[in-house]
């Protein structure tokens, strides 16, 4: 079966983890074996350290289980400037593209950025820079959009 990646799902997914283990600097690729290679920084001091880890659709799919049961037994702040908010707007974006994902970095980033890199359906290469305002912003709209769809009066009546 074709691996077609929901990359706003996956991304949160990895998000979630690299918070968990407190990781703040990274860069994913994505393998052409469909697997998200998330090389990052030491987050202990003295950082001297460059980690891997590599995630399968697999291990995804077991990480967005365990995310699902966190957030379901205890209810933490929500922030749209969280990594695992930032991740999966950054995903979504991508998957607005319909393009195929190949390298996503904040290492160089000083105010927050998150450099992007993709293979458009056509098959070109693209890489932008995506400002943390546009990122916020795309993560607010997402998150107005599950609020509606959450709740089925609202979209049969057409509130807003």
């Amino acid at each position: 079966m074709l691996y077609v990646p929901n990359y706003a799902a996956a991304l949160r997914c990895i998000g979630q983890e690299l918070q968990r283990r407190k990781i703040e600097i990274f860069e994913i690729t994505l393998t052409d074996a469909d697997e998200f290679l998330v090389e990052y920084g030491d987050p202990d001091p003295p950082h001297t350290g460059i980690f891997r880890l590599l995630l399968s659709p697999d291990r995804i799919e077991i990480l967005d289980r365990e995310g699902e049961a966190r957030r379901r037994q205890t209810r933490s702040e929500f922030r749209f400037d969280s990594l695992t908010e930032i991740l999966r707007a950054t995903g979504k974006y991508v998957d607005s593209k319909r393009a195929r994902l190949r390298r996503l970095s904040n290492c160089c980033s000083q105010t927050g950025e998150v450099e992007l890199e993709y293979q458009t359906r056509a098959g070109d290469m693209q890489s932008e820079t995506l400002a943390m305002d546009f990122i916020r912003q795309t993560a607010v709209d997402m998150y107005k959009r599950r609020s509606r769809i959450s709740n089925p009066v609202d979209m049969l009546t057409r509130r807003h």
